[in-house]
């Protein structure tokens, strides 16, 4: 990968992240209303660490001289569906493979080390998110849907 992919990539990430914080936030919402508050207050903090993340990309983009109308090009949002089904949004969330593309990222910036350290930081990260959603894939297959939602209350 040459450093201008791997930046496009990073600021890839960024933008990822922009749209998953929304949907997740939106979910978070529409958990709590569902008297979800169990689930709600996961995926709540899972959003708040998403924009942050985000917010890292963003800045170390402008540090590595990216101007905004750059940015504004490199990080338009992806947008994500919706869902209003936990498990279905579970499900679509759970992506294993993303650990093996950010650290294949983290090695196109071996000669960047605030960067490479941004990247292992956020693979840690998405470690423990695959973790909690393979435990609660795992709750579900285990205690049933029905008593899997009645525990996230």
């Amino acid at each position: 990968m040459t450093k201008e992919e791997a930046l496009k990539e990073f600021a890839y990430m960024g933008a990822t992240w922009f749209g998953n914080s929304k949907q997740h936030f939106a979910f978070s919402a529409y958990c709590r209303l569902q008297g979800w508050n169990k689930l709600a207050d996961k995926w709540k903090e899972e959003a708040e660490e998403e924009w942050d993340e985000a917010e890292e990309v963003l800045n170390r983009m402008v540090e590595l001289g990216c101007k905004p109308a750059e940015l504004q090009e490199m990080m338009k949002t992806i947008e994500f569906p919706f869902y209003d089904d936990p498990k279905q949004q579970i499900e679509s969330d759970f992506q294993p493979a993303a650990i093996e593309e950010m650290s294949k990222l983290a090695q196109a910036f071996a000669d960047d080390y605030p960067t490479q350290k941004l990247i292992q930081k956020w693979i840690d990260g998405e470690k423990d998110h695959m973790a909690w959603e393979a435990q609660y894939l795992n709750y579900i297959d285990k205690l049933g849907y029905e008593n899997f939602l009645t525990a996230m209350m």
